[in-house]
């Protein structure tokens, strides 16, 4: 598993100017229908910087690689949909790519107040743990380790999909969901692949991992 964390500033001013040269027709698509200037921004480096994270993965140049669009998932990486995949994931001025041969799910949250978490946090606790103890900034991690989680199975952070994610901090060396901490932002990490080269732009200070409990599968 190889992952990247970049500005996004920084990731287009490494990606070719002239657009057509390297977005396929669905991603050249999907970006006709944004039309907000920040979000097509957004979605121009992540896709830039998927290909670069598949080009140091994989080998070739950037441009080497070509990507579908799908709606509501991760691009899929033409000719080697079945053992290249995709995570992407993108927050404020921070961007987030990472390729695996196994299922992978990243989330990237950056860190600033978010109030408006507290109507989620019986959703979001860990086992044993009692409302009104978590300051937002933890309810953010455990946001972002249940979304990440879930994105590993292509879901959505609906109420009742966070709800039936539990989670118990891990013990050993078994971890479903490592959470790294940074100064600026949350990085959730869900996947089985190994080994792992991950690139970030700010020293990690703080890392959790968490065992998980889907009881949709239960």
């Amino acid at each position: 598993m190889r992952l990247q964390v970049a500005g996004i500033n920084d990731v287009l001013a490494r990606a070719p100017a002239d657009l057509p040269s390297w977005l396929s027709p669905s991603e050249s698509e999907r970006l006709a229908e944004l039309h907000v200037e920040p979000r097509r921004r957004q979605y121009l480096a992540g896709h830039w910087l998927a290909r670069a994270v598949l080009a140091a993965h994989s080998g070739g140049a950037p441009t080497d690689w070509l990507l579908q669009q799908r709606r509501s998932l991760p691009p899929a990486v033409i000719d080697h949909e079945a053992t290249l995949l995709l995570s992407l994931s993108h927050s404020g001025d921070w961007v987030a790519a990472a390729v695996a041969d196994q299922a992978i799910g990243i989330d990237l949250e950056q860190r600033r107040p978010r109030a408006a978490l507290h109507r989620f946090e019986p959703l979001l606790l860990a086992a044993g743990e009692t409302e009104g103890v978590l300051d937002t900034d933890t309810l953010l991690q455990r946001w972002v380790a249940k979304e990440a989680w879930i994105k590993r199975d292509h879901g959505s952070a609906l109420p009742e999909r966070l709800a039936a994610v539990a989670m118990q901090p891990a013990i050993g060396a078994d971890a479903d969901v490592h959470l790294l901490t940074t100064a600026a932002f949350h990085l959730g990490i869900a996947t089985t692949a190994a080994p792992w080269t991950l690139e970030l732009p700010l020293a990690v200070y703080a890392s959790e991992r968490w065992q998980v409990q889907d009881l949709d599968r239960a």
